[in-house]
This record gives structure tokens, sequence and C-alpha cells, in this order.
């Protein structure tokens, strides 16, 4: 049988590229800039000055005039005419005639003392390379130019061919004959450069490269930066999007130490004073999040992404504040046991947290911070421990959660990037399933396929994408700016809103359940 290659078809999307170079006009423009200045100073420093002059010379057909006694033109001898002009053009191109208007400016300099000047280029190859021969209009009227970096020289040569061209096509052609009508001037006004077309095609060249590079880039660039693009290739939900905190906040980007990543930063956690549009996405989130968990009974969910530096352990945060502001009690597990980050975020100690909970080292009561943020309570990672993936798969963690998870109306997860380790892999029996974090113009959809395999591979639910780090376009309109998603389950479907009637009822739906969880609880207790 023959082997079958999937291709896969993307479409280029037009707007979309016009969008990019868009973006990148103030870059197109200095490069179009840059090149017409270059171009301009070549022509001004770089390229040789040549001057033009030229002479007109009548063609006959041999007869005395080309009228009737009538006084109408006879056709035929015009035309006769034409055809010798076409012929005269190719017999004074000829080795001879170079050869003897060669002689004749060589004795003339030589009288006028100008050899040692005009010498180079005196030759006949040079001469024949510096004139040509045209008809004027389609006329029998033959037209002699020359163009050479000496205006005296240009215009000698022109004279010196009218000169010899008469008896030399005379004897040569044996038919029709030719008159000089006008005899090559001096002109001391240059031709070349043409500055301005100089700096023209150079502007041109500079804009056409410039667009190009930046089209070829945005073809080659297979990131994420699209929230249609990315439903389209997997068909996977979109919890949310979330936006650049330092260009909403129009700060200047911080700097940080290498391997420390933005998202190590205190000041990206939500709060009181973030503005609208960053809060209203995690919000968002949050609601899209609730809908996302329905259909599932255990409320403990991970987040994680493809690679490291991609923003999910702000992201997770952040939606655990947002989950926490609706009056639900949530956890934030910090299970990146490697690369710990949350009590950086959260601006908390290290010294107990998920594995000494797992090693038994500390009381699990005492490895939980209270109220980081009210209703918020963080578990962090706690001592790097040398066997990280074996404590996660161990049947303490797994007990841990259950545990956990009767106490909290939400037990959220910071888990290790998919591509770097396994750890979020061997959580498949404790979690209802994963959210997974992409930043926009960084995540490559390779990483994103080779993540999602894994994932599938270890039959963990994926409950959707959120869209970090978007940034905002020069045209000052966000890029793929939605509020509204939509999310398929075996039970239908459902939208989640970050505002409005949806929004509303699913965290009323959510205090229901928390209620009549509570009211269990009491049951039990009496």
């Amino acid at each position: 049988m023959e082997e079958r290659t999937e291709v896969k078809e993307y479409e280029i999307n037009l707007l979309e590229l016009a969008r990019v170079l868009w973006e990148h006009i103030g870059i197109i423009a200095a490069c179009t800039a840059l090149a017409g200045l270059i171009a301009l100073s070549v022509a001004v420093f770089y390229m040789p000055v040549k001057y033009e002059s030229y002479t007109t010379m009548y063609v006959k057909n041999g007869r005395s005039d080309v009228v009737n006694e009538d006084g109408a033109v006879r056709l035929t001898d015009l035309n006769a005419s034409k055809s010798l002009v076409t012929t005269y053009k190719a017999v004074l191109k000829s080795n001879t005639v170079m050869k003897e208007t060669s002689k004749r400016l060589t004795a003339k300099y030589k009288r006028e003392g100008k050899l040692d000047e005009y010498s180079r280029m005196l030759e006949p190859d040079r001469i024949a390379k510096v004139f040509s021969m045209e008809a004027v209009e389609d006329t029998e009227v033959l037209k002699i130019k020359a163009r050479t970096t000496s205006p005296e020289f240009t215009a000698d040569v022109c004279n010196t061919i009218a000169d010899i061209a008469p008896d030399f096509l005379i004897r040569v052609v044996g038919a029709g004959s030719v008159e000089v009508i006008d005899a090559a001037e001096v002109e001391y006004k240059p031709v070349e450069p043409n500055k301005k077309k100089v700096t023209v095609l150079g502007m041109m060249l500079g804009f056409m490269l410039s667009a190009g590079v930046i089209t070829v880039l945005y073809l080659l660039d297979n990131s994420v930066k699209s929230i249609d693009e990315l439903t389209k290739r997997y068909d996977k939900p979109i919890i949310g999007e979330v936006y650049n905190f330092s260009q909403e906040k129009g700060e200047k980007r911080k700097k940080y130490k290498k391997g420390e990543g933005r998202e190590i930063n205190p000041e990206n956690l939500i709060n009181d004073n973030t503005v609208f549009t960053v809060s209203e996405s995690y919000k968002t989130m949050r609601t899209n999040a609730v809908f996302a968990l329905a259909p599932f009974e255990n409320r403990v969910f991970a987040v994680t992404s493809a690679n490291a530096a991609e923003g999910k352990s702000t992201t997770t945060a952040n939606l655990a504040i947002a989950f926490a502001q609706t009056e639900n009690k949530v956890l934030l597990i910090d299970a990146d046991m490697r690369k710990p980050t949350q009590h950086k975020l959260f601006e908390k100690e290290n010294k107990s947290g998920l594995s000494s909970a797992i090693g038994r080292m500390n009381k699990l009561t005492d490895c939980i911070h209270k109220d980081v943020r009210k209703n918020l309570d963080l578990m962090p990672a706690g001592p790097i421990p040398p066997n990280p993936s074996e404590l996660l798969a161990s049947q303490q963690f797994e007990n841990i959660l259950k545990e956990l998870a009767d106490k909290y109306d939400y037990v959220i997860i910071d888990s290790p990037p998919v591509n770097v380790v396994s750890d979020v892999l061997v959580m498949n029996r404790c979690i209802a399933g994963a959210m997974f974090v992409t930043k926009y113009a960084s995540t490559t959809y390779d990483s994103i396929e080779s993540a999602l395999k894994k994932i599938e591979l270890a039959d963990i639910k994926m409950l959707g994408f959120i869209l970090n780090n978007i940034v905002k376009p020069h045209t000052g309109k966000y890029y793929s700016y939605k509020y509204k998603y939509g999310y398929k389950y075996g039970y239908g479907y459902g939208y989640g809103y970050g505002y409005g009637e949806n929004s509303e009822k699913a965290e009323k739906n959510d205090k229901s359940e928390k209620a009549e969880k509570t009211e269990k609880t009491e049951k039990k207790t009496k």
C-alpha cells in the first residue's frame, strides 16, 4: 500500500498581513528613508558625472526631392529613406568607422595638446560604447548621440562621426545620401547621474526590501497570534485572553535577570488599582473556567504551558485571585517544585510547602499561608526535592488533594511546563483537567502540538487555552479583542461573558452549590 503524506494547508490572512505591515510602518519608513539617503550619497560621491551631446542628419534616398509636381508627397521615396536609416545605423556601427573616428580625434587632440587627457577614451571599442543612433520619431532623420564624462569629447565624437558618415555611406551602401542638420554642441549640464531618479529608486528598493523581510518573517512565524487560528487548529475552547500588564499601565518594560522572567513580579497581580481591561480579562477567564469545570464534580484543576517563561505562574495566581473575588474559598498550590514562583509573587516564605507536606515533614495546615488575599490561601512548593515527579505521582499527594478539595471550593495547581518535565502528566488521577497557557507571539504551534500529544496520552482533560501577554497594536485596538467564547461538551453548549447576565448566573450557580455543600456539612456535623 502506498503511504500517504498528510499535508497541512494554512491560509494567508491578507488583512492580518496588512495589519502587521502597518504596525511596522515606522521601521519601513526608516528603511525607505535610509535607502534613499544611501542612494543619493552614491549618486553624489561615487557615480561618474556624464554629459550628452547629439547631432542630426537627414537621410535621402538619392532623388532630389520627395514631392510630385502637384505638391503631393511621394510615400515610396519617404519609405525608402526610412529603410536607409536602418541600414545606415548598422553601417556606422562598423569597426571601420570607429577606427576612422579614433584616428581623426587622435590627430585633432594631438594638434591641440590634449592627447594625454583623452588618450584612454580614443580606443575604437570605447568610442563604440559611448555613442548610439536612432531614428527621430520613426522618420528619415537620423540622430547620433554620445554620452561621456567630458562635455568636449562628447560633442567631438558626434561631429566626427557626422563628418565621416556622408562619404563612407555613399561608398559602402551605394544608395542615398545624408545631410547634417544640426552639429553637436558642447553641453556642460550633466545628464548623469539623475539624483532624483536614483534617490526614488533607492527609496523604492528600501521599501520593498523592508516590507519583504517583514512579510517573510510573518509567513515564517509559527507562533500564536490569533485566537481564531488557535481554535481552528485544535478545536479547543478559549478560557480567556490576558493583555500585557506594562503596556496597559503605560510603563516601560522592566528588565530582569536571565532566567527570572517577567512573570516573577508581584506588581503583575491584579488588585483594586489594576486597569479595567486586565481585571476584566481575568473575570472573563473565571466565568469561562466555571463553565469548563461544570461537567466535573472535582473542582481541582491544573494550569500548565508548553514551555517556560510563558506567563503561566502569573496567570495562575491572577486566576486564583479572580475566583476568590466571588467569595469562593480558593487554594493555590505551587506544584512547580523545580522552579517555584508563587511564594515570590505573593511575597511569602517557602520554608514549608507541598514537598514537605507530601514528605510528612510538616503538618498540612503548617504548609499553607492563610489569606494571602481575601478568600485565597497559598501552599508554596516548599524545599526543592530531588524527585518532584515521584512525589506528585505518589498516593500521599492524591490523599492531600482529596482532603483539600473537601475544605476549598476550588483548588488551583500551578504545574511545570509540559514540554520541559512530566510533572503535570502524573496528576491525571487527581485533577479534573488542565488549562493551557500560551504566550502571544512566543509560543509556537509545534510546541503546543507536542504538549497536547503528551496531555492526551496521559488521559488528562484539556479544559481550554489561555492566550497570555497579548500586545496592543499601534492601531489603538486590541488584537482579536473579544469577550465571547463557546465551549462544547457532552451536555451541550455554554457561553461565558466577563460581565452581564451569563456572568451573574454563573456566579449565582456557583454560590448556590457552595451553600448546598455547607448545608450538607452541617447536617453531617449534627
